[in-house]
């Protein structure tokens, strides 16, 4: 019996030793003498007061000035056409069951939405060529609320460029060099889309020489958010120039904007309004040769040691490439020296020529280069 109670006193003692070994919060503080400054204790929530960022508060104040000094240049356009077609008419039982034998025409109302920048005092405003194409009335609205009807003093498909009139003076927005601008850069769009009036978004350059359509420009692509109804407003740096006019988005057939969007750099579009202007049309260049992007199979086949130049696809009869010599098949590599990069770098090297100027050519045909001289033309369609 003795036995049994030591055992179970032994146990009982072995419990309390462990327990007190898991659990020192129970044993007495003087035997675990621990300092005030060692006790972690809750930091107290730190209160911010909005003049301790003076910077911050800075760069909102230049934000919001910055919107609303370019804002009042920026303006919605609404468009509208007519179209009429011819519908069939069931007229009796005949007509139900074996087709209509008459038709009668019905008009119907079409109408767009885009928007636009002012760029002259005068009252010349910017926008897409596909936002009026085709449309018999186009107006524009102010951020004032004004409604105004436009005149259209041409437009371009090829550069997607359109040049309007309306009554000034206005207030306008000047063009920033689009060579200069960088990979990186900050910038805001700024438009109509679906409607919703002087919209601000902003994004950054995301990549430059986009060649998106075979037209010769090289469009500018930001994550700038743009969708339905933002087609011919600016894309602006933080100075508030226009660095491009907004003209399409990366959508996957959803119609709607997915991060990627792209616009036409200013210089691409003042050249093109300026020629509207001066001849109611854009006025281009030409050797008179159809080319397209080398491959590194096609540059190893002609011999040419980089991916560079602008592979001759054809020759038109009696331009001045047929003349100077050049064929099918060759790779123009430079022009006056100037190394070209693609397709769309000839035609940067020959949209500010004027007709007759005369070029130093040098084409690449079966490893070997050659040099020729060839006069600048006219494009023609």
């Amino acid at each position: 019996m003795m036995r049994r109670w030591l055992s179970i006193a032994a146990v009982l003692l072995l419990a309390v030793i462990a327990w007190r070994q898991w659990h020192p919060a129970a044993i007495p503080q003087e035997f675990f003498p621990i300092s005030e400054s060692a006790v972690m204790k809750p930091s107290p929530l730190t209160r911010f007061s909005g003049g301790q960022f003076p910077a911050l508060a800075a760069l909102e104040e230049d934000y919001t000035r910055l919107v609303e000094s370019v804002v009042p240049s920026v303006v919605s356009i609404t468009t509208q056409t007519r179209i009429r077609q011819k519908v069939p008419v069931v007229l009796d039982a005949f007509d139900l069951l074996f087709g209509s034998r008459h038709q009668r025409v019905v008009e119907q109302t079409q109408t767009g939405l885009g928007s636009g920048v002012i760029v002259s005092t005068e009252g010349h405003v910017l926008t897409n060529h596909h936002v009026i194409a085709g449309m018999e009335e186009i107006r524009v609205q102010m951020t004032d609320g004004r409604v105004e009807p436009a005149e259209l003093i041409g437009s371009d498909q090829a550069t997607d460029i359109a040049v309007l009139k309306i009554k000034g003076p206005v207030q306008a927005l000047s063009f920033s060099d689009s060579d200069k601008i960088r990979v990186g850069q900050p910038v805001l769009a700024v438009g109509n889309p679906f409607g919703l009036q002087e919209t601000v978004t902003q994004g950054i350059i995301s990549a430059k020489g986009r060649a998106m359509r075979d037209s010769g420009v090289e469009f500018l692509q930001t994550d700038a958010a743009v969708n339905q109804g933002n087609s011919g407003g600016p894309l602006l740096n933080y100075r508030g120039e226009i660095i491009g006019i907004n003209s399409a988005i990366y959508s996957a057939n959803t119609g709607t904007w997915l991060g990627i969007s792209f616009a036409i750099p200013s210089n691409v579009a003042q050249r093109s309004m300026q020629s509207i202007l001066l001849t109611g049309r854009v006025q281009r260049r030409t050797l008179g040769v159809s080319t397209m992007a080398l491959t590194p199979a096609i540059a190893n086949q002609v011999g040419l040691r980089a991916v560079v130049g602008a592979y001759v696809t054809q020759v038109k009869p009696g331009s001045p490439a047929e003349k100077a010599g050049v064929q099918v098949g060759d790779v123009i590599v430079r022009i006056n020296g100037e190394v070209l990069e693609n397709p769309a770098a000839l035609q940067r090297a020959l949209s500010g020529k004027k007709a007759g100027t005369r070029l130093q050519v040098s084409v690449v045909r079966e490893g070997r280069e050659y040099a020729v001289a060839m006069d600048v033309a006219e494009f023609s369609e």
